[in-house]
């Protein structure tokens, strides 16, 4: 199993999500709570228990350049609207893709992004 494969599993796992679970649940946006949690693993050690920060870890570049492009506003309008209809399952799924495609720094994140714009147009 991949990296990315394991850590879209675990965040799964962990928030209690399945293909029907909606954007919010109690008042809490999930995508947000992934993000988030991303960024706790990484800020602050011990948060979590060494397999999960593990993930979370690989997970940082992803986070840096989502937040980056997509909460930037750098993507094309299209790319965002495609990542913000997903619902956080898919969400989850789409983080474990750019671990798994090597996005290791903000411009291969831009790369990626560019390359589903193209696989948008093309459709």
């Amino acid at each position: 199993m991949s990296v990315g494969t394991e850590f879209a599993e675990m965040v799964r796992k962990n928030l209690k999500m399945n293909g029907r679970t909606r954007n919010n649940r109690g008042g809490h946006n999930l995508k947000r709570d992934i993000i988030e949690a991303i960024a706790n693993a990484v800020f602050y050690p011990g948060y979590y228990n060494e397999e999960r920060t593990a993930l979370y870890r690989a997970a940082y570049p992803v986070y840096c350049s989502y937040t980056k492009h997509v909460m930037g506003s750098r993507v094309a309008p299209m790319v965002a609207y495609e990542i913000e209809m997903m619902t956080p399952y898919q969400f989850a799924g789409f983080l474990g893709e750019m671990i798994d495609a090597g996005v290791t720094t903000a411009f291969e994140g831009e790369i990626f992004f560019q390359n589903m714009r193209k696989a948008q147009v093309a459709a």
